[in-house]
């Protein structure tokens, strides 16, 4: 096959599908991963409405907001892995701790089992089902609370105003956030105006804030403003490194992990 055979090819399924991963292309294309990043940089120079993610390509118009949970979920769900590896390293014994409904959070439970006495907080039903699932059956020393509120089914979470006084009655150590956009200019920013009231109570009740962001938010803005960045304590990425994420902190008081 050749290159630009190969390119029309990704971009079709780039246009489709929203989003690809080079391992996959280099799978059905039979070529390296190398070979598939260099397609996708040249497809990405030349379509401003596709960007690189962290294994793969996106299309920055599309909007996975009013997709299932469960297939969110497993989007960049390599990446939210390590995210949740990385974040659950800042949680010390005895911490208080507040989980948001992102679906990068849920991964954060299994490795709770080697801290003690953890007092979680959470509004995710999915949070919820992972404790189930994971520590009924081995000895732990947690505690866990379900903030109450209306039910959205696509989030599989609880929000607005009454979850939001409900959190009102709690203090944290640390909070673990997600977001959907995340920009020098507008700050953090969300989709759904429901969901950064409950956030925005979240960080006011924490001693720590820390956001867990996926490639694909760097340097966007969405509908509602949750936050500024001095709001921010941590910003956990599978790239500090990144030159986006350095030039966003370098004027903030914010650790990049």
């Amino acid at each position: 096959m050749l290159m630009e055979e190969r390119r029309q090819l990704i971009l079709n399924e780039i246009n489709i599908k929203n989003i690809v991963y080079v391992k996959d292309l280099a799978v059905r294309y039979s070529v390296t991963m190398e070979t598939i990043r260099k397609d996708l940089e040249e497809i990405i120079f030349e379509n401003q409405d596709i960007k690189k993610v962290y294994g793969g390509a996106l299309k920055s118009s599309s909007s996975i907001i009013d997709e299932s949970y469960n297939l969110r979920k497993e989007l960049f769900s390599n990446e939210k892995t390590i995210l949740a590896q990385k974040g659950v390293t800042i949680i010390n014994d005895g911490d208080s701790i507040f989980l948001d409904a992102g679906t990068t959070i849920s991964k954060i439970v299994p490795y709770l089992k080697n801290k003690k006495n953890l007092k979680i907080v959470t509004i995710s039903l999915s949070v919820i089902n992972e404790f189930i699932n994971f520590f009924s059956n081995i000895n732990h020393t947690h505690s866990i609370f379900l903030i109450g509120g209306e039910v959205k089914l696509n989030l599989l979470s609880t929000s607005g105003i009454k979850t939001s006084l409900d959190i009102n009655n709690y203090f944290f150590d640390k909070a673990f956030l997600t977001l959907d956009g995340l920009s020098l200019e507008n700050g953090i920013t969300s989709h759904n105006h429901d969901e950064a009231l409950v956030t925005r109570t979240a960080l006011k009740h924490s001693l720590e804030n820390i956001f867990l962001v996926t490639d694909e938010k760097f340097n966007t803005s969405k509908f509602y403003k949750v936050c500024d960045l001095n709001q921010v304590n941590y910003l956990v990425s599978v790239n500090p490194e990144n030159s986006f994420l350095k030039n966003l902190v370098k004027n903030f008081n914010i650790n990049l992990y």
